[in-house]
């Protein structure tokens, strides 16, 4: 059995922060406790993989690279364990699918729904609804009436002069039936997340994963809003015992050695609001004074070394080590 580890064409494996800095391979293969081949995942068809051999990769915020690393991808998770799964791989950057595993494997406690045609979808009011990519507060709105949805319409979904001229003409020469037909395939969609709204929110937790280390940071809602993502009002504190069990729950539900996730709370529990299980921003782990330890059913709170590529070789032999006990 060979691990390799996939690397962009430009050397980088996941997320060091700001878009001008790598992680540190090196650093990270020699903390490793099994040998791994690193690779660029432009050689992924030119390598003899068999099916035993492990697969460990990195996704991007490219739309382009995330869909040649699925195509690239989709036969070797019929035999080989990919390291993120196939399925969290669909997930990055992508909250319709987030929606969809949630909804399959019964987690997260936050009703949710994938769509795609505003026009043609009933939204009970309050409602959050998010376009499926972006990051941090954009692409979320509250809707409460018919005008907040008619507003995101507007926003995302309003057709150009030309593109109505254009459609003009053809009512004129079509019959209805025709006319009709043809609109709808002309018809602007868009990919959107309809999420129940958890009233009078006053943060959420950001909770970054690393085998069975956990780092906590508490985002405070903006003022006059209700999302806490993106609000830059942040602070290190003692995370709730019922948000670090939440957030081990989802992680072992899901399976990573890795993860990031969003996780608010309320009278009704806590709930996962977003998910990523690679290439996510790691603030929190490289800014917070403790980190929070899953050991023996027991919590532990220790000193921080915000060492991110150590954290990263931890949760990787963690990961495997459980997989091969």
């Amino acid at each position: 059995m060979k691990i390799y580890l996939f690397t962009l064409p430009n050397g980088s494996f996941g997320s060091a922060g700001q878009s001008w800095l790598k992680l540190d391979l090196d650093k990270i293969q020699a903390q490793l406790e099994f040998p791994i081949i690193i690779k660029n995942v432009l050689e992924i068809g030119n390598l003899d993989i068999e099916e035993d051999d492990i697969i460990i990769y990195t996704s991007s915020e490219n739309s382009a690279i995330r869909q040649y690393l699925k195509d690239k991808l989709f036969y070797l998770s019929n035999s080989n364990l990919l390291i993120p799964s196939y399925e969290l791989l669909n997930a990055h950057e992508n909250k319709g699918f987030q929606e969809m595993m949630k909804d399959y494997y019964s987690f997260g406690n936050l009703k949710g729904s994938y769509i795609f045609d505003l026009e043609h979808q009933i939204i009970s009011s309050p409602k959050v609804l998010k376009t499926t990519t972006g990051a941090g507060s954009s692409g979320v709105f509250l809707i409460k009436d018919e005008k907040d949805i008619s507003n995101i319409r507007d926003k995302f979904l309003k057709s150009s002069i030309k593109r109505r001229l254009i459609s003009s003409q053809r009512k004129l020469k079509l019959n209805s039936s025709e006319y009709t037909l043809y609109k709808y395939n002309k018809k602007l969609f868009g990919l959107f997340v309809e999420q129940e709204f958890i009233p009078n929110l006053k943060h959420d937790f950001k909770v970054l994963v690393f085998g069975n280390r956990y780092f906590v940071l508490k985002r405070n809602v903006k003022k006059n809003d209700f999302r806490a993502s993106g609000s830059g009002n942040f602070e290190f504190v003692e995370p709730p015992y019922e948000v670090l069990e939440f957030a081990k729950e989802v992680a072992k539900k899901l399976g990573n050695p890795y993860f990031s996730l969003d996780i608010a709370q309320s009278e009704h529990g806590c709930h996962l609001i977003e998910f990523q299980a690679t290439n996510f921003g790691p603030y929190t782990l490289l800014n917070a004074p403790y980190r929070y330890l899953d050991k023996d059913g027991k919590w532990l709170k220790e000193q921080n070394c915000k060492d991110l590529e150590a954290n990263y070789a931890y949760a990787l032999n963690y990961y495997l080590s459980k997989i091969n006990d």
